[in-house]
């Protein structure tokens, strides 16, 4: 029984670090998923079945795109896009670039 109490002290220990990563991590996560809503994107693209379908479902996007592609997807001059018509969003924060790229990278 003492062996089981210690090895049970033992993985909480070890999982707190983990924890604490995971809590601090959410609040970027739940802040790009917002924006993600008030920019409208869910309007044309899809995300875990839910959204939109007049462009490309970014359900799986972090497994074909790296984080700085998808960042420059979302600043690239519209005019220069060879199709769609996604707007730029230059002029967002870079914080609120970031964690959206972050985000969406992380979809995989």
């Amino acid at each position: 029984m003492k062996t089981l109490l210690l090895l049970f002290q033992l993985i909480i220990f070890c999982s707190a670090p983990a924890l604490a990563g995971a809590a601090k991590k959410a609040p970027a996560e739940e802040n790009a998923q917002k924006l993600i809503e008030v920019l409208g994107c869910m309007g044309c693209h899809k995300i875990k079945g839910v959204g939109g379908s007049l462009a490309i479902d970014l359900t799986l996007v972090g497994n074909g795109k790296s984080e700085e592609q998808i960042r420059a997807q979302l600043t690239i001059d519209p005019a220069s896009r060879k199709k769609g018509f996604m707007p730029n969003y230059q002029s967002l924060p870079e914080k609120d670039l970031r964690q959206i790229s972050t985000y969406l990278y992380n979809l995989k």
